[in-house]
Formats: structure tokens, sequence, C-alpha cells
């Protein structure tokens, strides 16, 4: 039987030295245990001018024992590299059977100060410990994107916004394929308000990423909110279209977020004069008891009480005087009119 598999990411190595000994037991290993019964079957992804594996992503149909051998190739990279990481998927009709993320596992310093800076990172109140340790790790390896992408998480937790946003352009001027970096470079720049440089960010992210990842769809998230902001209500809407369909496991980051991607999704109906429409998503979300949301209460009822008044419904007045009350001035306003 045949999965579809994807596989993408990097494998540096600290010099030609470890480099030229993994290129040796790879080709033992693929003569004599694997016997060439391997995704990559010219080991290509070596990469002898830069002693690095690298993948920019490889999308084929393989054998379970293919994908064994191949998951168990990398992980023997693994122990020989200093940074990065590959990422592995094998997939039956659109369902992730199995996800590897491999990432260096030797016992060079670099390598040790990255896991605990990792392990710091998912602790609570141990910020500065992670950052720490993955200051460590660069100095250990300059080439190291994934420490400068996960320093810049911290920094973010610590609010050093400066400090993060140049942890996340190291990071991609080393490794351009860093989704992860793209969209927290993205977040930065429009709290800045430079919303082009960072609607280039989220399309790379989109483009570095894939759709099994929940990353890939937070990233259509943030595009969605850009084109909200510049006002492109057909790119926001196919960006939100396709968030509101897609479902969700509890595990996955995005399931929370149902709630504010139906009522965005209202939003940009409402401006593109689709009242009824709005109306519908509107009160899909708001029926939601659980779900996160970063669009106020008092924007809600405005929102919900106009597209009411637009649809020809009744209570409209009632929606807006609770806007109006939370201080929403654009219902206060339409009050004077109504009332």
């Amino acid at each position: 039987m045949f999965y579809k598999v994807i596989i993408q990411g990097k494998f540096n190595f600290l010099n030609r030295n470890s480099y030229d000994k993994l290129v040796k037991v790879i080709q033992n290993k693929n003569l004599v245990y694997y016997k060439n019964d391997i995704v990559f079957k010219e080991l290509e992804f070596l990469n002898d001018e830069r002693y690095m594996v690298d993948i920019p992503r490889y999308v084929g149909n393989h054998t379970d024992k293919a994908w064994k051998n191949t998951t168990n190739l990398f992980e023997n990279c693994a122990q020989f590299a200093v940074s990065g990481r590959v990422l592995m998927w094998k997939v039956e009709e659109g369902k992730v059977l199995d996800f590897r993320e491999i990432e260096p596992s030797g016992d060079r310093s670099a390598v040790l100060n990255f896991k605990r800076g990792k392990q710091f990172l998912s602790t609570e109140g141990k910020e500065k410990e992670a950052h720490e340790a993955l200051s460590k790790s660069i100095e250990k390896c300059e080439r190291n994107a994934i420490a400068y992408e996960r320093r810049a998480v911290v920094n973010l937790m610590l609010k050093n916004y400066e400090e993060a946003k140049e942890d996340f352009e190291k990071c991609l001027n080393l490794d351009n394929t860093v989704s992860e970096a793209h969209l927290g470079l993205a977040k930065i720049l429009m709290r800045e308000n430079n919303i082009e440089t960072a609607l280039e960010h989220v399309v790379q992210a989109l483009k570095t990423s894939v759709a099994l990842q929940a990353l890939h769809w937070q990233s259509r998230r943030a595009k969605a909110e850009i084109h909200i902001i510049q006002e492109e209500w057909d790119k926001a809407e196919f960006e939100l279209k396709l968030l509101v369909n897609r479902k969700f496991d509890k595990e996955n980051l995005n399931y929370n977020w149902k709630k504010e991607d139906l009522f965005k999704y209202g939003i940009v109906k409402y401006n593109q004069y689709d009242f009824a429409g709005a109306l519908d998503l509107f009160e899909q979300s708001m029926s939601m008891t659980d779900g996160k949301t970063k669009t106020a209460n008092k924007d809600k009822y405005y929102y919900l009480g106009m597209a009411k008044k637009n649809s020809g419904k009744s209570g409209y007045i009632h929606d807006l005087k609770l806007s109006a009350e939370l201080g929403n001035e654009d219902a206060e306003y339409m009050l004077e009119d109504f009332l």
C-alpha cells in the first residue's frame, strides 16, 4: 500500500569532517540495511558544497517500509547535525497517519543547550532560563536558525519586541524557509503598522508551510486580518471561507478561533453588502459559548444590529443600545437617527 509522503527541512553540520562521516554512514546503511528502499533513491538531499542536508519540499507516494527506512535515515543524520530540523508527514486521504519532527540529537553543546532552551520554553515562568540556554546554543553555532526563532518567541513572551524582531530576522537570514519566523515577524510588523511588509512575510509563511500544519492556518488568519485592514474584502473572504470550512481537531491551535473566524467573515460579508449572509455568520459566532475572540462586544453588537436593520429584521435597536452602552460611538450616532 502506498501513502502520500511530505518531507522538508535542513540539517547543518559543524564542519566538513562531521559531514563526511555522515555521508559514509548513510551510504553504508542504504546499501546494507535499506537496500535502496527509501524515499530519496539518489540521496539528492546531500549538499556537498555547504555540507548540509537540504530538502526544500518533497511530495510523493511510497510504501510504509520506505517511510520507516527514511525516518530512520534522517534520525541517523540528526546524530551528526548541529542545527536544523526535518519535518515528515505520512498521509492517507488527507489524514495524517504519522508525523515526525526530527531535530539534532547528538551531545554537542549547541544541541544540548537548544534542547534545554525548548524545555524551559514549555515550562511556565522559565522564560529567562530559556533565553539563556538558547543564547548559549547560538554562541556555539551561529547558523542555528531555529534557535534564533525560539529565542524570538521567548523575547515576545518577555515583551522584548525589538529583540524578538531582530531574532526573527536573523533566523530568516540564515534559513528563509522557517515558517514560524515569517509569521512571528509579520505579527510584529502588523503591531508596528508596517502592513505591506507584514503581508509579504505572511505569504512566505503560507508558501513554506503545508496545510497539515496548524501554523499554515494561523497564517491564513493573519492574512485575512491584513486584507480587512486594507479593505480588500474579496481577498479577505477567500482566506476566511477556507478557515471556517476547515474542520480542526480539538488539539489543533485553530480549533478555538472558529468563533472569531465566523465573526470576521461576517464583517467581510457586511462590507460586501451581503447583509443576510453577514447576519447569519454573526449569529453563528455569537451563539458559540466557547472559543477565543479579539472583537470587542461593543463592536459585535453594532455589526449584529446593523446587519439586522439592513436585512429588514427586527431587534436591531436593542443590539445598538447594547453596543452604545458598551462604548461604541457609531452605535450612539445611529441611535440618534433611529430614535
